[in-house]
């Protein structure tokens, strides 16, 4: 593939404590996992009826029928298919409390709290057709593949047609979200098709975060992720991820 250079960084804003005690952040993807922490998502579901339970240090929480989970895993370990990042949240759907999981997603520690509420939201609000195209389905056609990439592409960022099936990079090539596909782009042929999500500060720089779906994850909520993905509105923070000043645009909050 023939990258486009990214565009030189803007110069870096001038932050006085001050003056800033709380910022409006562009864009989302690279502005920080945020100030509620594993509280307010996990909230989010109790307060819609989901139940938890605790064990070491982890956080499990289940949707009424036993179907759906949320996992809080700080204890977890990198994930090599995650560009190394640790894993925090695991998301998991199962016919019933004795069946194998039917499809998982998987969300880095630095995943900024509003790409990962509207897929809990999604859930929370909608169980069952969180479950019904993953468990009745399995297959999917171009038309949930077409649903799953449209938000990204109505906000403006740029399929790659010299990648597997399915890529979309945003502007300045600071976020990717693609399709792997067995055989594909380096993706072992013995390896499940998945949907792969990173930001970085750089096209050459680490994964500032990463997160993976099961290709039988619903099309609802991947379309929920994307949607929350490619959102171009500022979210407020009290704090900066390191380094991360002359890539994002800042306004006082």
């Amino acid at each position: 593939m023939l990258h486009t250079p990214t565009a030189p960084a803007p110069a870096p804003t001038i932050l006085d404590p001050a003056e800033w005690p709380m910022y409006r952040v562009a864009p989302r993807y690279l502005a920080g996992p945020g100030e509620g922490g594993a509280g307010t998502v996990i909230q989010a579901l109790t307060d819609a009826g989901w139940t938890d339970a605790t064990w070491m240090d982890n956080t499990r929480v289940f949707d009424p029928s036993q179907r759906l989970a949320l996992e809080f895993l700080p204890e977890a370990e990198p994930v090599p298919r995650l560009e190394g990042q640790r894993v925090l949240w695991r998301l998991w759907a199962r016919r019933d409390a004795l069946s194998p999981l039917a499809w998982t997603a998987l969300f880095t520690d630095e995943t900024p709290e509003e790409v990962l509420l509207p897929v809990i939201g999604a859930l929370a609000a909608d169980p069952d057709a969180g479950l019904e195209k993953s468990l009745r389905y399995p297959a999917r056609s171009e038309a949930d593949d077409s649903a799953v990439v449209a938000p990204l592409a109505a906000a403006g960022w740029s399929p790659d047609p010299t990648e597997q099936p399915r890529t979309y990079h945003a502007p300045r090539l600071q976020a990717r979200f693609t399709h792997q596909v067995p055989g594909c782009d380096g993706h072992s042929d013995h390896a499940p098709a998945r949907w792969l999500a990173t930001a970085r500060l750089d096209y050459d720089a680490p994964a500032q975060w990463a997160a993976s779906f099961d290709d039988t994850t619903p099309t609802g909520i991947l379309a929920a992720f994307t949607t929350a993905l490619a959102d171009p509105n500022p979210v407020d923070r009290c704090e900066l991820p390191r380094g991360a000043e002359a890539y994002l645009t800042l306004t006082p909050a």
